[in-house]
């Protein structure tokens, strides 16, 4: 049984992995002659290694792992579950008691960094309970809209993605990898095992229902520079890293979240835009894909890609030798296609080797259990899914073992530094001078939100700017939110959407892809002459060139 599960698994995980080297041995008289002249055997190579970390032999380590557990340990260990509350105890307690891959925490887990330590140490004792490898521990920690400790309870935060596109449209990726470094020891101070991050989707801009900027851009090249990078990222901070939501969101009017968008591109058009990211995202190592839920009329109409064998299979087409996780299994596209046990079987029976928040995780354990029992999941398929998660959890140790040790202090502030200079590599002036000071020394701000304007005076007064009321005041900005702008000033600031800049007449307008310190920091450099901005827009926005500088 274990060799043809080991079969099974070299022609499906390893079929994009290097040939291994076969060496031939010495005859037994050669080993007997001590010949100076003839040649000395060559060393045994190490095998090669799976483009995501692993070698192959590992791979199949877990797949062999899988294969000596129960049925029912096994389906627990291709569900990721979410839990309520605060309590670590409860996290740990659906662990102990399903066996499950791991756990995911959103902005309610959340109470602080020594809370959330708490939570992933309860976890993992519980996980060491049944198994000898790691228990993941989970966050979205996109940046921007979509960030369940960043700015809040001592995270500073991270910019929108779109920032980080900006920065890799300016000519520098770099701060967006260092920023994701920065994020991974950040989140592993903590004992975060995995971020669900980047966003590989290419965005279309406000229109893009679902996405908007948590993408990084509208041209696919600059997307996947910026997804790989923060997949480097992530990887070099001991982080698993998942590329989302494939084969791309950002193109969709219509929100997974809610109802099944249908995507009606053809495949040549999908593979020259909306797979250009997954694929860089691939190639610089991301151990995971998410999987959207999204219809692909070219692939197998009607069928959310989660749910469909020709979304994996093409998938596997770009070489990806990882773990295929879903998307949440309790959003609204996914409704009309049964109960959390018919939809973890059909996700597994399709290609998806992890399972990310079935409503009901119970009902998706016993689901699979009772799949596999009755002959309607083949235990091989249940052992390749869960065999890849055990050899990518075994992995995350190693890569964690290898990246820096800090202390929380000393990662947040870190992390904080790193989202300022990435913040300051994407700020984009599309009119105004290009130095110099763009204001008096005493400026009005209008428009935003208290928190805005706090936030916006402190970062006014750092640079030795003054913010003041009505008719003291020598200049006037604006700060603008979401994608549409208007009234007058001498400098307008776009804070989330750039297209915001298309809706007002302000002589000097500037975008700031987000509103944490960091961005504010960037926005009053530039206005003070103290910096130029150096990023330029990476989405089109019609009547705005991409910099003006």
């Amino acid at each position: 049984m274990i060799a043809a599960l080991l079969a099974l698994s070299g022609l499906l995980a390893g079929c994009a992995a290097p040939a291994s080297v076969t060496r031939t041995a010495p005859s037994a008289s050669q080993s007997a002659r001590p010949d100076a002249s003839a040649p000395t055997p060559p060393l045994p190579l190490p095998p090669p290694p799976l483009a995501w970390g692993p070698t192959q032999a590992q791979l199949d380590e877990g797949i062999e792992a899988a294969a000596a557990m129960p049925t029912a340990d096994a389906a627990g260990q291709v569900v990721v579950a979410q839990f309520a509350g605060t309590d670590p105890d409860a996290a740990a307690q659906q662990v102990r008691e399903l066996g499950l891959a791991g756990v995911i925490l959103f902005a309610p887990n959340a109470s602080g960094p020594d809370g959330v330590r708490a939570i992933a140490d309860a976890v993992q004792a519980a996980g060491a309970e049944r198994r000898d490898w790691p228990t993941m521990v989970a966050v979205d920690e996109e940046g921007g809209i979509v960030q369940r400790l960043g700015g809040r309870s001592g995270w500073p935060g991270m910019p929108p993605f779109l920032a980080s596109g900006a920065a890799v449209a300016g000519g520098d990726a770099q701060p967006v990898h260092d920023a994701y470094r920065a994020l991974g020891d950040e989140l592993r101070a903590v004992g975060i095992t995995t971020d669900f991050a980047p966003v590989a989707d290419v965005t279309i801009g406000p229109r893009d229902a679902a996405i908007g900027t948590r993408s990084a851009s509208g041209d696919p090249a600059v997307a996947s520079e910026a997804a790989a990078a923060a997949a480097r990222g992530l990887s070099a901070g001991g982080v698993l890293a998942a590329a989302k939501h494939f084969p791309g969101h950002g193109a969709l009017t219509v929100d997974s979240h809610e109802a099944l968008p249908e995507q009606s591109a053809s495949d040549a058009e999908l593979a020259a835009r909306d797979l250009v990211p997954f694929e860089a995202a691939i190639d610089a190592g991301a151990p995971m894909v998410m999987m959207g839920h999204i219809a692909v009329d070219a692939w197998d109409p009607g069928v959310p890609a989660t749910l469909s064998p020709a979304a994996y299979e093409r998938l596997r087409a770009l070489g990806f030798t990882g773990v295929a996780i879903t998307d949440s299994l309790g959003m609204g596209a996914l409704a009309a296609f049964g109960d959390s046990g018919t939809i973890a079987v059909q996700a597994l029976r399709a290609g998806a080797d992890l399972l990310l928040t079935p409503p009901d995780a119970a009902a998706a354990v016993r689901g699979i259990t009772d799949a596999v029992e009755s002959g309607a999941l083949p235990r091989a398929r249940l052992d390749e899914a869960a065999g890849r998660v055990i050899a990518m959890q075994r992995w995350q140790a190693r890569i964690a073992e290898r990246a820096d040790i800090t202390g929380v202090e000393a990662s947040t502030a870190a992390a904080a530094d790193a989202s300022a200079a990435l913040s300051a590599a994407a700020i984009t002036l599309v009119s105004g001078p290009c130095s110099g000071p763009l204001v008096g020394p005493r400026v009005q701000l209008l428009g935003g939100t208290d928190a805005d304007r706090a936030a916006m005076t402190d970062a006014l007064h750092a640079h030795g700017l003054q913010a003041v009321s009505g008719s003291a005041a020598d200049s006037t900005v604006r700060l603008l939110r979401g994608a549409s702008g208007g009234g007058s000033a001498d400098a307008a600031v776009a804070l989330d959407w750039p297209h915001a800049l298309a809706g007002t007449s302000a002589p000097v307008r500037i975008a700031a892809f987000g509103r944490t310190a960091g961005a504010f920091d960037a926005v009053a450099a530039v206005l003070a002459g103290d910096a130029v901005a150096r990023g330029r827009l990476p989405v089109a926005v019609e009547g705005l060139p991409a910099s003006g500088c």
